[in-house]
């Protein structure tokens, strides 16, 4: 039983230190990456009540771009933000569908996109 119990916290965290190093790679490989320019596909702000009752609400966005001829979707802000850290107390700016963005992608896989270059601090709380 231990046994079993320790080889699958072995397996989730290194599933998530995997996640984290792969986020902070790409984070800072970003930082180089071309852009291209994309369109806003869907956005909605989701709100919801935190534990203290007050309004707290994240944007969920899909985006949509073409690298070399081929069409691409992504649905990625940041390298290394989980959905759970986007909640903010004050709304998002407004995005429109059909808004022009820019894009950044990795150019050996266009399909690994983001819209901000860099990674989120919390990739590198993970590994701690």
């Amino acid at each position: 039983m231990n046994e079993a119990l320790a080889a699958a916290f072995l397996i989730v965290g290194g599933w998530g230190i995997f996640k984290s190093v792969r986020a902070i790679v790409r984070g800072h490989r970003s930082r180089t990456w071309p852009v291209t320019s994309g369109e806003i596909r869907k956005t909605k702000v989701i709100t919801k009540k935190d534990s203290e009752g007050d309004d707290i609400s994240r944007r969920d966005v899909e985006y949509a771009y073409i690298v070399a001829a081929k069409k691409y979707r992504g649905r990625r802000v940041k390298f290394g933000i989980p959905v759970a850290l986007l909640w903010s107390g004050t709304p998002p700016p407004p995005l429109r569908r059909g808004s022009r963005i820019d894009v950044i992608h990795d150019p050996s896989d266009p399909a690994v996109s983001a819209l901000e270059r860099g990674f989120s601090p919390f990739a590198l709380l993970t590994l701690a």
